[in-house]
């Protein structure tokens, strides 16, 4: 595996690296750049890259490209893509969700009122459209949420909930009081995308866009605790599905160890009930309402059931998987991961093995093992249900599924070649290949100074974050911008062993770099003469 650190003009770092270089966004993982056959487009790249720094704000943040087989030519997809976004003028996310925001408003009276940033910063009914309503009907039926009056515009309550993730990602302090709001977000936008774009915009565009942004946050912290905010905020939820789920937590949390259980137990009744339980309650709930084209239909609990018992596809119709595929798969399990990231951030431990009924209802197969054999790289249900299902095993980790896989049982039993179906042998005696032959290695952490061959007479090179790159084949190991740009080579080259990840920091006037490296085994880094 070979992973591609890939930073747009700012490096954020996750919390572990954060503690040696100050900073404290996390690292996104990118393991794909394709969806449905076709390469991820700029704007978007763009979009998911400013999600490892501050939401809708920058285009900013340190992406990491996973790279697993044919390196060569996905390295030049992956800097394709980072180039391409060099080539596009883009416009600040916050920009555009708050002037549509603002427009919306327009329209509904609100900003006509004398007292309307007092009203927005007070009032829920504030930010809501009448032409919206009721976008889901609270308490009802999973798949009664989506009506035939759909507009075709985003709607305003989908809009507010992009700035409520903007709101949470400005203000770090969740536990601030609602009078120190207005600095942090001032200190939060300062030299920011938002802030270098909107002063090309029309005179006095920032103080009306700021001042919406003052009182959705000033709203915010009027109705939740410092507790809830930091539940929000981890759910990734805006204010009403927040609000929402904080309503029903105690519901929601005992339908989900109730399905955990179900799962470790394989009680297919149990398992279905409890995550029928969940779907009514959570599918009606922005964002995780299903799509209108796939909602869902009357008899959706008895496609839930048939889905988590194992059911083969060709008995629940080709014609359904997309419901089933975006309703149960993405969207309830979304919400279930939301629901249990919430109880983590607030403290909460699992007594017993947490996100069974999740990872169940992920792969369609009523026991958490026959989860787990797929989620490792079985690419068939049968087979994970057939071979849990004979062997009855216990392990409930990775490592211990490793430990059974390579156990004499399944040995005996593949030896056959009929095993655990004659159907299919053949892709399990592929998977258990595959698990065999992997080798988990730790990670450490190695950090260099070395020196750059900069030319006599050339000025020292800005300061700040680099990335590293080696180049193999020329014997090579240069210092490169974010966006790939060779700026200077090192006097010394890196013989390394892969995977890795390097990242350079450059003080102000330095020729000397100081170099860390995350990675398996050890690399070997000559030193030069200074």
């Amino acid at each position: 595996m070979l992973l591609s650190a890939g930073v747009l003009k700012v490096i954020v770092a996750s919390p572990t690296l954060s503690q040696g270089l100050n900073l404290s966004a996390a690292v996104l993982l990118v393991p794909y750049l394709v969806r449905s056959g076709e390469l991820v487009s700029g704007e978007e790249f763009a979009n998911v890259a400013g999600r490892a720094g501050r939401a809708f704000v920058d285009t900013e943040g340190l992406i990491v490209h996973v790279i697993f087989d044919k390196p060569v030519r996905r390295l030049r997809t992956w800097k394709t893509l980072v180039q391409s976004i060099k080539a596009r003028s883009l416009k600040s996310g916050l920009i555009q969700v708050v002037a549509e925001i603002i427009q919306r408003l327009a329209r509904e009276g609100v900003l006509g009122r004398a007292d309307a940033m007092e009203y927005l910063a007070n009032a829920r009914e504030a930010w809501t459209s009448e032409a919206e309503q009721p976008d889901a009907a609270e308490g009802g039926e999973a798949g009664d949420a989506e009506g035939d009056g759909a507009i075709d515009e985003e709607p305003l309550s989908q809009l507010v909930e992009r700035l409520d993730a903007t709101v949470f990602g400005l203000v770090e302090a969740l536990d601030a009081d609602s009078e120190d709001l207005p600095a942090l977000l001032d200190e939060a936008l300062s030299g920011s995308l938002w802030a270098r774009q909107i002063a090309r915009e029309v005179a006095g565009s920032d103080a009306l866009q700021k001042s919406i942004i003052e009182a959705r946050a000033r709203l915010i912290w009027r109705h939740t605790t410092p507790a809830a905010r930091k539940g929000h905020f981890a759910m990734g939820v805006g204010l009403e599905a927040g609000l929402a789920i904080d309503a029903m937590s105690d519901e929601l949390e005992a339908l989900i160890d109730r399905a955990d259980l179900a799962a470790l137990a394989g009680d297919v009744d149990e398992l279905s009930d409890s995550l029928a339980g969940l779907a009514q309650r959570l599918l009606v709930v922005r964002p995780f309402v299903p799509d209108k084209r796939n909602a869902l239909p009357h008899d959706w609990r008895d496609l839930l059931h048939k889905w988590v018992s194992g059911a083969d596809v060709e008995e629940i119709g080709t014609d359904r998987m997309r419901t089933i595929e975006d309703a149960f798969m993405y969207r309830l399990v979304w919400a279930l991961e939301a629901v249990r990231t919430r109880r983590i951030s607030l403290g909460w431990e699992s007594e017993t093995v947490a996100g069974g009924g999740a990872a169940v209802l992920e792969a369609g197969v009523p026991r958490m093992r026959m989860a787990m054999l797929i989620r490792a790289g079985l690419p068939s249900r049968r087979a994970a249900m057939r071979a849990i299902e004979d062997c009855e095993p216990t392990f409930v980790t990775p490592d211990e599924m490793r430990t059974w896989v390579a156990g004499e049982e399944v040995e005996a039993l593949s030896e056959g070649g009929d095993w655990p179906t004659a159907e299919t042998a053949a892709v399990w005696s592929r998977f258990r290949e595959s698990i065999l032959g992997e080798r988990i290695e730790a990670w450490s952490t190695e950090i260099w100074k070395r020196a750059l061959d900069l030319p006599g007479g050339k000025a020292p090179l800005p300061p700040g974050i680099y990335r590293i790159e080696i180049d193999a084949a020329l014997a090579q190991t240069w210092l490169v911008t974010p966006d790939f740009q060779r700026v200077a080579r090192f006097k010394k080259s890196i013989r390394d062993r892969l995977p890795s990840v390097w990242m350079g920091r450059l003080l102000p006037g330095s020729t000397v770099v100081e170099a860390t490296r995350w990675g398996r085994s050890k690399a070997t880094w000559p030193r030069a003469d200074i």
